[in-house]
């Protein structure tokens, strides 16, 4: 996944190729034959189109984004910006509907949310990661799981979770027991 997103990150510094992954929105994603010279090489043979649309909408969202901060979630991201705007619910209504949307209205809603995220950075391999399983065309546990990790990104604050691993860090080291 983190090479897929380190080739986008050097097509999207062509405008052309950028523009074209941006015009892609338009269509539902992998149906614009323009944009399969940048992701084609990519997808694994015999791919299932669940996983090409993984592709093709991480591909159009890094385009329409363009800052990737490998290890912070879409949802802690997001998560942040939310708690910036004052916890606004318009934003917070946002996110309960990418976690109620099934795979058609996933791309709808993270465009939205995408387009929100001007100046907050996110893990773009990590969202392919969890694309190719809520592309999927039913509800599997592990749909449910990433749901919930994104809801616990979401409400949690990044400082909040820095300050327990810094707990756990500044802990009294274990006793080494003597000769």
């Amino acid at each position: 996944m983190q090479a897929f997103v380190e080739h986008l990150a050097n097509i999207c510094e062509d405008r052309g190729a950028r523009a074209t992954l941006r015009r892609s929105a338009a269509f539902a994603p992998g149906e614009d034959v323009r944009a399969f010279p940048f992701v084609e090489p990519f997808l694994p043979d015999e791919a299932p189109a669940s996983e090409r649309r993984a592709f093709y909408l991480c591909a159009m969202l890094y385009a329409m984004h363009g800052q990737h901060q490998q290890g912070r979630s879409l949802a802690k991201a997001f998560g942040a910006l939310w708690r910036k705007k004052d916890q606004r619910p318009s934003l917070e209504k946002r996110f309960i509907a990418l976690l109620e949307a099934d795979a058609d209205g996933l791309s709808e809603h993270l465009r939205q949310i995408v387009m929100l995220l001007k100046e907050e950075a996110f893990d773009h391999a990590a969202l392919l990661t969890d694309l190719r399983e809520l592309m999927k065309p039913y509800t599997t546990e592990r749909q449910n799981r990433i749901r919930a990790r994104w809801a616990k990104d979401f409400y949690r604050s990044e400082t909040r979770a820095t300050d327990a691993s810094t707990a756990a860090d500044t802990s009294e080291p274990a006793a080494t027991p003597l000769p």
